[in-house]
C-alpha cells in the first residue's frame, strides 16, 4: 500500500495526499524502487498503468488510494479540532499519521494496535528511518491479536483513558475479517469508547463482493489479495438506510458516508 500511496506524489499531481513520510517507509523497505523512481523517473508511470489497466487490473486504484488517505487525514484533524485527544489506529500496518506532526500535535496521544510481529516491524522501522523524537511524535504501541483478544482488553492495559472520547481508525481494515469479527469490531469499539468518540473506516460493497454487480477491476483486485493469502471476507451494504441500521447495531450513529470520488472535495462537516 506504501507505493500506491505514493504515485500520485511522485508524479506531482495535485489530487496527492500530504502523506510525506509514506515515501521515507517504502524507501527504506524497497530501495530498488527507490533507485528506480529516481533514475527512471517515468517507470512511476508505467507502473501505474500497469496496475490500472482497463481489464487486467484496478482502474483508479492509486486515485482511490489518495481519496482514502485524505479522507482519514481530515477525520483525524477535525476530530483534534473539536477536541479529542486521543487517536487509536486499529491494525495500524504501516500507518504514518502517529508520526506527522501535523496530525500529531501536542497533547494529543497515538495508540497504534497491531499483531506482534507486525509491532515489533514498524518499531525497528521508525527507529531506523525516523530518528528525531521532536520531528517525529511517536504512538504508543500495543501489540495484540484482537481475533482473540477484545479491543477494550487491549486498551485497559494501556494509557487510553476511557473516560475521554477518541477516534478510531479502521483503514483497510474490516472487509479482511469475516463478518462476525468485523460486525463484533464494531460493536467492541461502541462499547468501551466514551461519549462523543468516533469511528472511521472503509468497507467492501456487498453487490461487489457478492457478485450481483460487477465493478470495473473488482474481480482482478479480490484475486490479487486472495494470492497473498488475505482475500477479501465480508461486505456491507452500501445504502444509507442499511448502513444506519448496521451501525445502530453495532453501537453507533452514522454521521458521514462518502464515495471515494467525493472524499477527493471538501467533505461534510462531523
Amino acid at each position: 500500500m506504501l507505493v500506491f500511496r505514493t504515485v500520485n506524489q511522485d508524479l506531482k499531481r495535485p489530487n496527492a495526499n500530504e502523506d510525506v513520510i509514506a515515501r521515507c517507509f517504502r524507501d527504506k523497505l524497497m530501495p530498488i524502487r527507490a533507485v528506480t523512481t529516481k533514475v527512471l523517473p517515468k517507470s512511476v508511470q508505467r507502473f501505474q498503468k500497469f496496475v490500472e489497466h482497463p481489464t487486467r487490473g484496478t482502474p483508479g486504484v492509486c486515485n482511490f488510494v489518495d481519496a482514502r488517505t485524505t479522507w482519514f487525514d481530515k477525520g483525524v484533524k477535525q476530530a483534534i479540532a473539536d477536541g479529542i485527544k486521543q487517536v487509536v489506529i486499529i491494525a495500524a500496518g504501516y500507518d504514518t499519521r502517529s508520526y506527522r506532526k501535523d496530525l500529531h500535535p501536542p497533547g494529543v496521544k497515538y495508540f497504534e494496535i497491531d499483531l506482534p510481529e507486525a509491532s515489533l516491524r514498524k518499531q525497528k522501522l521508525v527507529r531506523q528511518v525516523l530518528h528525531d523524537y521532536k520531528e517525529y511524535p511517536r504512538p504508543e504501541y500495543l501489540a495484540a491479536d484482537l481475533s482473540k483478544t477484545a479491543l477494550e482488553d487491549v486498551l485497559v492495559k494501556s494509557s487510553f483513558d476511557t473516560a475521554q472520547p477518541a477516534i478510531l481508525l479502521c483503514e483497510g481494515l474490516l472487509y479482511y475479517l469475516d463478518t462476525a469479527s468485523s460486525s463484533n469490531l464494531l460493536k467492541d469499539a461502541s462499547s468501551m469508547a466514551a461519549l462523543g468518540s468516533h469511528i472511521m473506516f472503509d468497507f467492501l460493497h456487498q453487490n461487489a463482493w457478492d457478485g450481483s454487480e460487477k465493478l470495473p477491476g473488482y474481480a482482478q483486485t479480490a484475486k490479487a489479495v486472495a494470492n497473498k493469502g488475505e482475500p477479501f471476507r465480508s461486505a456491507m451494504k452500501q445504502s444509507l438506510d442499511c448502513m444506519r441500521e448496521s451501525l445502530s447495531i453495532a453501537g453507533w450513529e452514522l454521521s458521514i458516508l462518502l464515495t471515494p470520488r467525493y472524499a477527493f472535495g471538501e467533505t461534510p462537516s462531523w
